[in-house]
C-alpha cells in the first residue's frame, strides 16, 4: 500500500467494468426514489425523501461499512492498518445521551441526513472539479 499521508486520495469512480445507473421516481407524497443498479453485483437500494428533509446533491450514500485505515492526520488512537466499522452516530462524551449508558443518540452529532458535511468543520471530504460532493450521515460508504 502506498502512503497516503498528507495527501488528497483519488478514487476510482466509474471504469470499463463497472457502471452505474440512477433511477428516479416521483411519487408525490414522498419526493422520490433512489435505485442504484451495479452491472458486476446488482445491488438496488431504495432512499425516500420525506417532505420537510432538505434534498442535497450530489451526495455519496451509505452509512454501513468496515475498512483498513489508511492515513489521517491528527488521529491519535487508530494507525495504518487498523481495521474499523464507521459509525453514523458520533459521541460528544459531554451531553446527556453519551453520559447515560441506556442510549448513543448523541445530541450534538446525532443522525441528522440534512447536514452532508462533516459536524466538526462544515466540510465535505470528498468533491469532484473543486466542487462538494455531499455526505450521507457523515460516512458515506458507497465510495472507494
Amino acid at each position: 500500500m502506498s502512503s497516503t499521508v498528507g495527501q488528497v486520495i483519488r478514487c476510482k469512480v466509474i471504469d470499463d467494468d463497472l457502471c452505474l445507473v440512477l433511477f428516479f421516481w416521483d411519487f408525490g407524497f414522498c419526493g422520490f426514489l433512489l435505485c442504484f443498479h451495479s452491472c458486476l453485483n446488482i445491488e438496488t437500494v431504495a432512499i425516500i425523501e420525506f417532505q420537510g428533509q432538505t434534498s442535497l446533491f450530489p451526495r455519496i450514500f451509505g452509512h454501513e461499512a468496515g475498512g483498513i485505515v489508511e492515513s489521517g492526520e491528527g488521529v491519535a488512537d487508530l494507525k495504518p492498518g487498523d481495521h474499523v466499522l464507521p459509525v453514523f452516530t458520533g459521541e460528544c462524551k459531554q451531553c446527556r445521551h453519551c453520559k447515560s449508558e441506556e442510549s448513543n443518540m448523541c445530541d450534538l452529532l446525532r443522525i441528522n441526513t440534512d447536514r452532508g458535511v462533516m459536524p466538526n468543520d462544515g466540510k465535505s471530504r470528498f468533491s469532484i472539479n473543486g466542487q462538494p460532493i455531499y455526505h450521507f450521515v457523515g460516512t458515506s460508504t458507497f465510495s472507494e
